[in-house]
């Protein structure tokens, strides 16, 4: 009887061990391409500390167990949970850290040259923050009470968790915050905000006749009725394309951004469940079959890698901004752009100007009313990769034609063109411990109407 029940419980055992290693080893992988890819890019981009990233960065879930080895020489990171399932990250320039899947079959390194910004130049064209005055209808005593309300009392990562906030009203930077650890040199990143960026790339490239919103046969795989999906269904998350945007469990979306060697794959080959342009669905996927398609249209390697420096990044000052690549070298559009706090504002002074940067038209204006006009299926939220508030419905108690580039963990550029104002966000926390329409409210509050 009691060897019966020894038995019983070792196949119990032996079960429970059977179970474990198909259903959670499969996530080890993920969990640790997203520690080493995090680690990596904190280390080598943002030239923060080990400690700083380990306790901040991945201080949630399992990730929070991972151990990780930096080596500077050969600019890698190798990351591990219990000792199983490694994996490394390693830093290749203007291409930033690349996460790879076993061994690196690409080789993918960049260097781009960018110009030096003056130290003597007014911001945004150059580094020089000392301006003899605030325009008067700013309250600025009420506009600082504001904006230190979003951080925590100890500047630190405590539960409010923001870590940069710049505000620019009339192209002009009039207040800036950071927390503990953080300043104007730090890169931060963006996470989806990269998906507005990867809409400017695509705008460039409609502003100069290279495509156009109506496109189709976006790819010649698609031979089916994909055929009909065109550029706009794409730009406005209509493609009809199946992709499962999980975070919380293998799925496309941590597959295609933690394991595969070429981001575009999965969405690729994912068939549709609804007609293109009658179904709203927030995929990653689809912004980075965007980025494809702009290697397509680009042709060149090389080309496509320095693209968004030479068209975009250069030519409104981001020097501080990197947009990673995958091993395979497509840019990963949907959530990887790093950049500090004053050069994301940038990005969203390229949209208060209409697409204007000190008179060089980057993007067309029509490209500017259309990432902001909402689609027809998403309840007035969502444009072209841009987050809207039409009829107040994002944020309530701020004007609706607000419109902005959103990240995970409340990441935010807030672009207001009533107010003529800029506002950037960056943190760790998000709805509902950071309540970004208060914040938002208070900081409009501060502007007299005249």
């Amino acid at each position: 009887m009691i060897k019966r029940i020894l038995l019983v419980f070792l196949l119990l055992i032996i079960a429970g061990l059977i179970y474990g290693y198909f259903t959670y080893y499969p996530q080890l992988s993920i969990a640790n391409g997203y520690a080493a890819k995090k680690m990596c890019s904190c280390t080598f981009i943002a030239e923060r500390s080990q400690e700083s990233i380990q306790s901040e960065d991945l201080a949630f879930g399992p990730l929070a167990q991972t151990k990780t080895t930096i080596n500077r020489d050969a600019r890698s990171v190798t990351t591990t949970l219990f000792g199983l399932s490694p994996r490394t990250a390693v830093y290749r320039g203007d291409a930033g850290c690349i996460l790879l899947d076993g061994m690196d079959d690409y080789g993918i390194d960049l260097l781009v040259d960018r110009p030096l910004p003056s130290d003597t130049t007014f911001w945004p064209l150059g580094e020089n923050i000392e301006y003899t005055s605030i325009p008067p209808e700013i309250d600025m005593t009420q506009l600082n009470k504001a904006i230190h309300s979003a951080f925590d009392p100890s500047m630190g990562m405590d539960s409010l968790k923001t870590r940069a906030v710049i505000v620019v009203y009339k192209n002009q930077l009039i207040a800036e915050q950071y927390a503990n650890g953080f300043d104007s040199q730090t890169e931060i990143l963006g996470w989806s905000m990269g998906k507005s960026v990867t809409s400017t790339l695509i705008g460039m490239l409609v502003k100069k006749g290279v495509l156009t919103l109506t496109d189709k046969n976006i790819f010649p795989e698609w031979t089916d009725d994909r055929s009909q999906i065109t550029l706009k269904d794409m730009l406005q998350m209509q493609s009809g394309l199946a992709f499962s945007e999980n975070y919380a469990q293998i799925s496309d979306a941590t597959n295609m951004l933690f394991k595969a060697e070429d981001i575009t794959v999965i969405p690729k080959n994912n068939s549709l469940i609804y007609p293109p342009g009658t179904h709203w669905s927030y995929s990653s996927g689809t912004t980075n079959l965007l980025s494809g398609l702009i290697r397509d249209k680009i042709g060149s390697v090389d080309a496509y890698l320095r693209f968004p420096y030479d068209s975009l990044f250069n030519r409104i000052g981001m020097n501080s901004a990197v947009l990673e690549s995958d091993e395979s070298g497509h840019y990963i559009g949907s959530s990887f752009c790093y950049a500090t706090p004053r050069d994301w504002a940038k990005f969203g002074l390229l949209y208060l100007n209409q697409g204007n940067w000190n008179g060089d038209q980057l993007i067309d204006t029509s490209w500017v009313d259309f990432v902001r006009t909402p689609n027809a299926n998403s309840k007035g939220i969502y444009g072209g990769q841009f987050w809207l508030n039409a009829d107040h419905s994002a944020y309530p108690d701020v004007p609706e034609d607000l419109y902005s580039c959103n990240g995970f963990q409340g990441q935010h550029v807030f672009i207001i063109p009533s107010l003529d104002i800029v506002v950037v966000r960056m943190g760790l926390s998000e709805q509902p411990i950071f309540n970004a329409n208060n914040f938002l409210r208070d900081i409009a509050s501060c502007i007299k109407k005249g």
